[in-house]
Parts: structure tokens; C-alpha cells; sequence
């Protein structure tokens, strides 16, 4: 399962690439967002059709407050390292013929802000980071296999990131320390929803960004 995971990833970043020589212009980005979840919905639910950890699935309270504290605090930790050298950074904007928001607008932000992040999370985190701790724990370790998973889902997760769209190096510090802390969440605390709600939450901030400064100017 670990090797059809780090495939899924690279299929989803080149059926990025991909869609837009495959489908007409006007559906091109539709049918590269339905590649991109496709590729991790499919060994997901493979992966956890055949075993999972007990607990992985189990949700708390507390979990969404773990995501509201620090998805915010990625977001400002980014805003930080984007004004490294060059003063106050320019607020982030969408194109707008008008100076309102595109009529997709919406439909993007719901599904970068909960679908995409949901999935990125069963995969990375549900399926390659529990696959490398449970390979390496009986030989290494809990700790350091969990080091490891942290460490390796996360280089993962940039990648996919990176082959899907090059990224400044805000972004990528920012897109580090999010692997960096939804990995922890999930090995800390034996559940997968912490990560997830981190990652929801940082991901619609950065949407929030978006609307707020194309409105704006």
C-alpha cells in the first residue's frame, strides 16, 4: 500500500499537467481536480478497506480546536517569511474582470478548503505515514519510526505540491511545517482528524487571503 501511495501522488501531479492538453479549455480545470482526488481517493479507500489503526477515524472535540490554533498559525508564520526582505507583503488576489470575486470562486474555495486537504491527509498522513511507522516501529523504534513517517510523508507531500505548481519559498516553509505538524498530530495522538482540521483551516485562511484582497483591490 505504500508503494501505491507514493504512486497515487505522482499520478496526481502529472494528471495536472496533463488535463489541460486532454480536456477543452473550459473543463480543463475540473478535469484536473477530478484526476488529482481520484488519484488519492482510490488507494485511500484500498488501504482502509484492508486494515487501519484503531482510533485513525475517531474524532474529538478538541481536534478542531487543534486546527483553528495552529492553521492559523502556519497562515501567519507564512505572511512572516513573505515579508522576509521585502517590507509589507502584497495581499494575495484571484483574477477579476470587475473587482468581485470569479463566479468559481466559490466552488474553488470549498473544495481547496475541505475536499482536497481531507484527502491529502488520508493519504499522506492515513496511509503513507501509518505504512513507514508500523514498517519501521518493531525494528527502530517508536520514536524514531515516527520521525521517520513524519519526515518522509511530509517530503512526499511537498513534492506533489511542488510537481503540481513550483511554489516561493513562503509557501514552502509554510507547506513544511504543515507536513511537519499534521504528521505529529497523527502519531501524538493516534487519530487522523487533528491533521485534517489543521490543514482544512490553513487552506481556507489562504482562500479568505484571496477573496479579501481581490476585494479589496
Amino acid at each position: 500500500m505504500l508503494g501505491w501511495a507514493v504512486c497515487a501522488v505522482g499520478a496526481g501531479a502529472l494528471g495536472a499537467h496533463v488535463a489541460p492538453v486532454v480536456f477543452p479549455v473550459e473543463t480543463a480545470a475540473g478535469g484536473a481536480q477530478g484526476i488529482i482526488w481520484s488519484s488519492m481517493a482510490v488507494p485511500v479507500a484500498v488501504a482502509f478497506a484492508r486494515s487501519r489503526p484503531r482510533g485513525l477515524l475517531r474524532f474529538r472535540a478538541v481536534d478542531v480546536a487543534y486546527g483553528v490554533v495552529f492553521g492559523v498559525l502556519l497562515r501567519l508564520v507564512q505572511g512572516s517569511v513573505a515579508r522576509i526582505g521585502v517590507g509589507a507583503a502584497p495581499w494575495p488576489s484571484t483574477f477579476s474582470n470587475d473587482g468581485g470575486l470569479p463566479p468559481s470562486f466559490a466552488f474553488e474555495a470549498v473544495a481547496g478548503s475541505i475536499v482536497t486537504p481531507t484527502l491529502e491527509e488520508l493519504l499522506l498522513r492515513g496511509v503513507v505515514l501509518v505504512s513507514v511507522f508500523t514498517i519501521l516501529r518493531r525494528g527502530v523504534g517508536s520514536i524514531a519510526a515516527g520521525v521517520a513517517a513524519v519526515a518522509i510523508s511530509t517530503v512526499l507531500f511537498l513534492a506533489a505540491h511542488e510537481l503540481a505548481a513550483p511554489r516561493d519559498v513562503s509557501e514552502l516553509v509554510a507547506l513544511t511545517l504543515l507536513g511537519i505538524v499534521a504528521g505529529s498530530f497523527v502519531i501524538g495522538t493516534g487519530r487522523i482528524w487533528p491533521a485534517v482540521a489543521v490543514h482544512v483551516v490553513f487552506n481556507a485562511s489562504g482562500f479568505a487571503l484571496v477573496a479579501v484582497g481581490t476585494l479589496l483591490a
